[in-house]
């Protein structure tokens, strides 16, 4: 009796797909995630290049908006992604020379031309699965950096 079950193979491959599909599927679910954040990273890094290219010439924003603001705008609507307003933050501060870096003398905005201006980024971005929402602390990840670039020395607006 014991030979015989020993001997039969109907549902081997049943046993073996529930042995490994929660393993395979909790590591497909783990690629998804970290794609999908890296994703909002790289968006939110191209953003903030293309808002900070804007704010460094100098343009006037349209009317009924700031220079700071527009810079918000453009850091959420370049990236690609849809990201959540609420969530963003962009912190510029301004520079009068290099050496005002290390020492942490800044001023608050985009500054003026031919100053360095800091932006510092924020985002609290959602998990794409639940098994993500488990893993981070208080079911978000963060996203923070910082892009410095020089203003051109341009003419400032009236």
């Amino acid at each position: 009796m014991v030979a015989r079950v020993l001997r039969d193979r109907r549902g081997v491959t049943a046993l073996e797909f529930a042995l490994i599909a929660p393993v395979f599927l909790t590591i497909m679910l783990l690629a998804m995630e970290a794609a999908w954040q890296l994703a909002i990273g790289a968006g939110l890094d191209h953003g903030t290049r293309l808002a900070a290219r804007w704010a460094a010439t100098g343009q006037a924003p349209p009317a009924g908006s700031s220079r700071t603001l527009e810079v918000q705008r453009l850091v959420r609507e370049s990236a690609g992604l849809p990201i959540r307003p609420d969530r963003l933050t962009v912190t510029p501060e301004s520079f009068a020379a290099i050496g005002s870096l290390t020492s942490g003398v800044s001023t608050p905005g985009i500054g003026g031309p031919d100053q360095l201006t800091r932006y510092r980024i924020e985002y609290l971005a959602d998990p794409l699965t639940p098994l993500g929402a488990g893993l981070l602390t208080g079911g978000m990840f963060r996203h923070a950096f910082a892009v410095i670039v020089r203003n051109e020395p341009y003419v400032p607006a009236p």
